[in-house]
């Protein structure tokens, strides 16, 4: 099996699961899966200029396609599986594609963006683009309920399922997690508008804040984070920068709040792994997260509003009763639902389904030999 899909470096929410998924895979020994790398390359995360992202996603869709036509003559997989943010990446998709169904393989189009209702309502080139490919495709995943209804209502398809994403239990660390002589809300992901880092900063200024401190880490452009940086020293904010998953993970496990005010989200994993370590989140109503940290296991607020989320923090930081009925609540329901094993079986039934399963029950796709999991860009 080819999985399309970015691998870390940066520390992307998509690239960490690919790198569980490829890691599961050699784990348990179910199928054989080569990672064709699309991660971002070329281009700062800042870089809004159209011509410069048309250049790079030129280059990425060149290197893309070769990647994937290699793998296509050298080991011919019996099924690709693709992961989509949308936007310019639609176009590397159709040409993907084209490819498999020039080689006659199996087509599994994953959109793992939260924007697709909003795309559909505008009846923007990105889904007219996203439809071509949705239709032509063998199977669809979708994260989130919102996504799943605007496809059946608007496109067609020959098989859409709807997967969430999954947490590795066993990489999740045991202790208490990065000690610190204040209390911690934890931000994770890139520093960009698109996260509302901003809207965070804001609420951060207008709460009690004493004992306290706001942990923000991810990538980000120097430029940026020091135009956002608070000029005076409290309330106490700190820019950690990237981490690598593991200290990324100890740094959570030691906070008392985690909190993620995106504008647009598909299904984040960092809420995921907040879930699993027990914290509490607090989260804007964005992608899957309301379905998410639903039945008490989190707060939701509005995205584009910094006043109520910081009405949400204050609340959530003032009680910790409060915090911990809510860090159980979402650590039991990550094991439940969304642990690693159970969503990695969705996957290959689903592989199985669309390369043809045999009568005896085994797949198609081929087991894994001592190739195991890897990665070529």
């Amino acid at each position: 099996m080819a999985l399309v899909s970015p691998l870390p470096p940066p520390q992307g929410g998509i690239a960490r699961w690919t790198a569980m998924i490829a890691g599961a895979a050699r784990g348990i020994g179910t199928v054989d899966v080569v990672v064709v790398d699309i991660a971002l390359r070329g281009r700062s995360i800042h870089q809004t200029s159209l011509a410069r992202r048309i250049l790079a996603g030129a280059i990425q869709l060149a290197r893309s396609a070769c990647s994937l036509g290699w793998q296509m003559a050298r080991r011919r997989p019996d099924v690709v599986h693709v992961n989509t943010s949308g936007h310019l990446g639609v176009v590397r998709d159709l040409v993907l594609l084209r490819i498999c169904r020039v080689f006659g393989v199996p087509f599994v189009y994953h959109i793992r963006f939260g924007r697709v209702p909003e795309i559909v309502a505008g009846g923007r080139r990105e889904w007219r683009l996203m439809r071509r490919v949705i239709e032509r495709a063998s199977a669809v995943v979708a994260l989130d309920e919102e996504t799943e209804l605007a496809i059946r209502g608007h496109a067609d398809h020959q098989l859409l399922v709807r997967i969430p994403n999954c947490v590795d239990l066993s990489t999740l660390p045991s202790g208490p997690g990065r000690a610190s002589p204040r209390k911690r809300v934890l931000f994770a992901g890139w520093v960009i508008p698109a996260k509302g880092v901003e809207d965070l900063l804001a609420a951060w200024q207008d709460i009690e804040t004493t004992g306290w401190e706001l942990v923000i880490a991810g990538p980000g452009e120097s430029g940026y984070v020091q135009r956002i940086r608070p000029s005076t020293p409290e309330p106490a904010v700190t820019f950690l920068g990237e981490l690598g998953g593991p200290d990324l993970l100890e740094l959570m496990a030691g906070c008392e709040v985690f909190v993620l005010p995106s504008h647009s989200e598909g299904f984040p994993n960092v809420i995921l792994e907040a879930m699993a370590l027990g914290r509490a989140v607090v989260a804007t109503d964005v992608g899957a997260v309301a379905e998410m940290l639903g039945d008490g296991c989190g707060v939701v607020v509005p995205p584009h509003e910094p006043d109520r989320l910081a009405v949400a923090l204050a609340a959530v930081m003032s009680s910790p009763d409060h915090r911990s009925e809510l860090g159980e609540r979402a650590r039991r329901k990550a094991v439940a639902e969304y642990a690693l094993p159970a969503v990695f079986d969705r996957y290959v039934a689903l592989w199985r389904q669309v390369s043809g399963g045999r009568e005896d029950g085994q797949a198609v796709v081929r087991p894994a030999t001592g190739a195991t999991a890897g990665h070529h860009t």
